[in-house]
């Protein structure tokens, strides 16, 4: 089943993920307060806790965390160069329309739920091609 997005529900989206770039850019620099990446990783190294382990779990959860942002932000400003693109809200792996509800909740989206579910599970059985 194919479905246009409409340029009211285009403005949606994009203004719903420029919404959540502002709110992750500001998490991130909260995160790392005045400080580059490398800077911050650095200071996370030499702060002094008095158990190691502890240390280094959160410095872990630190870098993980950041590194998470940087992915959410990476696939945000992606959705927003393909948002133009008659291939938006399609899927990239059946090429079947996404829902719009979908969209609606998470923008960046590149899979259908049936593609998305089949990708995780490893296989490509999921896969259904129209004709």
């Amino acid at each position: 089943m194919s479905q246009d997005l409409t340029s009211a529900q285009l403005d949606l989206l994009k203004a719903a993920l420029l919404q959540r770039q502002r709110r992750l850019k500001q998490e991130f620099e909260s995160q790392l307060g005045e400080q580059g990446r490398v800077e911050h990783a650095r200071e996370q190294l030499l702060e002094g806790l008095d158990d190691e382990h502890e240390h280094d779990a959160a410095r872990e959860v630190d870098l993980a965390r950041s590194d998470l942002t940087l992915d959410a932000l990476g696939q945000i400003e992606q959705a927003l160069q393909r948002l133009h693109d008659e291939a938006f809200g399609k899927c990239s792996d059946c090429g079947e329309a996404i829902p719009f509800e979908r969209l609606q909740l998470s923008p960046e989206v590149t899979r259908c739920m049936r593609c998305q579910s089949a990708r995780e599970r490893g296989s490509d059985a999921g896969k259904h091609h129209s004709i």
